[in-house]
């Protein structure tokens, strides 16, 4: 096994054996010299020695720091679940920052779960005594309120009086200027320092020129505890729709050992076919890009065949006016052209794709009740749990409702000529 080429970079490695299987995920500070010191014979114990016996080739992650290795590592073997593995104790995943947008008055909070309507989230922090310390230095710049539940009160709290908190729950101040305060912790969570600095340093010389002295004294400490923080903590922006994108980062990277492949895919384009009694017959493509649905290259096809054509023949057509079109206009190919069904509509979209002699796309079907894969003639197995199958499965089921409702829209169209 070479390790010559291995980056001296932070990040994850990944032991496979001779299927392609991950047996070992591991984290380094340098990648390349954390996999040599695994052939060390001096220092590898009986676990080494017999993950070492089987493992056949290494592949990596590059990651910008050690952290973001060590977030990644957790990931990837609660994906895998590598035999060579200790499991990280009590599969507990790392905190974030939350603060909760889609309450009235916003609160921020440290949690573990990202699941709450509205919210914005911040992270993951591999050190505790990190996000601790964050919340600290927030707690003191930005005096939002601190309860868990906002009620109304006739009278602020403690936190009020030694100046922690605006108390929204006695009306002390309007929703306008909490809200601003909200604006400036998102700016400051997402990264925006120098717009932050700028912005505060802009508001207390307002202030100063309105001679309201003790305001921008506090703009003042405000900037100053802020620059104090800003070199040591680097914050990720973890919204909804990345959080998407990071969970289909896994299935993918699963997807490219299932299948030997030598990259991971990006682009998958899904293929299904619709009709009534071969009646308006439609075809449809939907694309994903990194696990997410790229909806401006989704298309629709009116199937040319006669209507005596069986769903095999269309789905035919409908792949090689797709392939011809991206060849005349010298578009990107796929990277996987996946389609619904089994061996025969595998072999299908396979047959058409040697005609453009295209080898580098490959051909996937997904039979859904089985969770069998037809690939290049093989079959695997999929868990009903898994990512890989939760991936195809989505792709699938857009090509269909996008088929279905192409199909719909023609039998309207044909009933009121």
């Amino acid at each position: 096994m070479k390790t010559e080429n291995l980056p001296d970079r932070p990040g994850v490695y990944l032991f496979m054996d001779s299927a392609t299987k991950v047996i070992y995920v591991g984290k380094a500070l340098s990648i390349k010299k954390r996999v040599r010191s695994h052939f060390g014979k001096d220092r590898l114990d009986s676990k080494q020695i017999a993950m070492i016996s089987v493992a056949r080739t290494v592949d990596y992650i590059v990651t910008r720091n050690e952290k973001e290795a060590l977030v990644l590592e957790e990931q990837l073997i609660k994906s895998f679940k590598p035999r060579y593995n200790i499991l990280l104790k009590d599969d507990k995943s790392f905190p974030y920052i939350e603060v909760s947008l889609g309450e009235e008055f916003p609160a921020v909070a440290i949690t573990r779960d990202k699941k709450k309507p509205g919210s914005r989230y911040f992270g993951p922090f591999p050190n505790v005594a990190d996000v601790r310390a964050a919340k600290r230095v927030i707690d003191r710049v930005f005096p939002l309120r601190k309860c868990r539940v906002l009620k109304p009160r006739r009278r602020p709290c403690l936190n009020h009086q030694i100046g922690k908190c605006l108390a929204p729950c006695t009306g002390k101040v309007s929703k306008g200027a909490y809200r601003e305060m909200v604006e400036d912790i998102l700016m400051f969570l997402s990264g925006r320092h120098k717009r932050l600095q700028e912005k505060l340093r802009a508001r207390m010389i307002s202030f100063k020129n309105e001679q309201k002295y003790e305001e921008a004294a506090w703009i003042r400490d405000q900037i100053s505890e802020l620059d104090s923080l800003f070199p040591i903590v680097n914050f990720r922006d973890i919204t909804r729709k990345k959080m998407d994108a990071l969970s289909a980062i896994d299935p993918l990277y699963m997807l490219k050992e299932q299948l030997g492949l030598d990259y991971k895919p990006s682009v998958i384009e899904g293929f299904d076919i619709s009709h009534t009694s071969s009646s308006e017959a439609v075809g449809s493509m939907v694309s994903f890009r990194d696990g997410r649905p790229d909806r401006k290259m989704y298309r629709k096809f009116r199937i040319k065949q006669p209507e005596t054509a069986d769903d095999i023949r269309m789905l035919e057509e409908v792949i090689y006016r797709r392939l011809k079109r991206l060849v005349l206009e010298k578009k990107r190919l796929p990277d996987i052209i996946f389609v619904d069904g089994g061996r025969a509509q595998e072999k299908a979209a396979r047959d058409i794709v040697a005609k453009f002699n295209m080898r580098n796309i490959n051909v996937l079907s997904l039979a859904k009740e089985s969770g069998r894969i037809y690939h290049k003639g093989r079959v695997l197995r999929l868990e009903k749990s898994s990512g890989v199958y939760g991936l195809l499965k989505r792709v699938d089921d857009e090509a269909h409702r996008f088929a279905h409702s192409y199909h719909l829209t023609r039998r309207r169209r044909k009933a009121f000529r």
